[in-house]
C-alpha cells in the first residue's frame, strides 16, 4: 500500500477528520473474526509540527523494525517510550472520519485547516498554510528535489551507475 497525493480538509470542533475516499479506499480490511471491516489507524506525533495516521500493518512494520536499530539501548528505550506513549490507536468511523486526540492536536499546534498528503506508507497532517509555504520554499531552494526517481533509488554494490541525463 502506498498513499500518495495532496487534500485539503478541515478538523471539526470535536477533533473529527475526513479521510478522504481516495485513501480510505486503500485502508479497508477486515476484521479478523467478525463480518465488518474496522478500519485501525495509529495517530503518532511526526517531525515538527505534524501528525501521522499509520494502518496498523505499517505501524506494527515500524515498531518490529526497532528491534534491529542501531540506536544505542538506553537511547532506543527513550525512542520507544516517547514514541508508543504519544501514539494513540484510532478508528475510522462510518462517514470515514476520524477522532484525532486532543492531546497530540495540542502537540502540533493544528488548527482546523490541515492538509492530508500521502507520504508512501503513512499519511501526514500538516497545516494547511505551513505546508504550502514549505512545499514553495522547498521548490525554490532546490528545484532538484523532484529528481528523477531511478536517481533517487540505492546503487547497489557492483552497480553500474546510470547516465545523467
Amino acid at each position: 500500500m502506498i498513499f500518495t497525493g495532496t487534500y485539503e480538509h478541515s478538523i471539526d470542533a470535536k477533533n473529527r477528520l475526513a479521510i478522504p475516499a481516495e485513501l480510505r479506499d486503500q485502508l479497508h480490511s477486515p476484521d479478523p473474526g467478525t463480518s465488518l471491516e474496522t478500519v485501525l489507524l495509529y495517530a503518532t506525533l511526526g517531525e515538527g509540527q505534524v501528525l501521522c495516521l499509520y494502518p496498523q500493518d505499517a505501524f506494527e512494520r515500524r515498531a518490529a523494525e526497532l528491534d534491529r536499530s542501531e540506536l544505542d539501548a538506553d537511547q532506543l528505550l527513550e525512542y520507544e517510550r516517547l514514541l508508543f506513549s504519544l501514539t494513540r490507536r484510532v478508528e475510522v468511523d462510518k462517514q470515514g472520519r476520524v477522532r484525532l486526540p486532543e492531546q497530540l492536536l495540542k502537540r502540533t499546534g493544528l488548527g482546523s485547516d490541515v492538509v492530508l498528503i500521502g507520504v508512501k506508507d503513512h499519511i501526514e497532517i500538516h497545516d494547511r498554510q505551513r505546508w504550502q509555504d514549505r512545499v514553495e520554499r522547498l521548490l525554490a531552494e532546490q528545484p532538484q528535489i523532484l529528481m528523477n526517481p531511478r536517481r533517487a533509488m540505492r546503487r547497489q554494490p557492483g552497480s553500474v551507475s546510470p547516465p545523467q541525463e
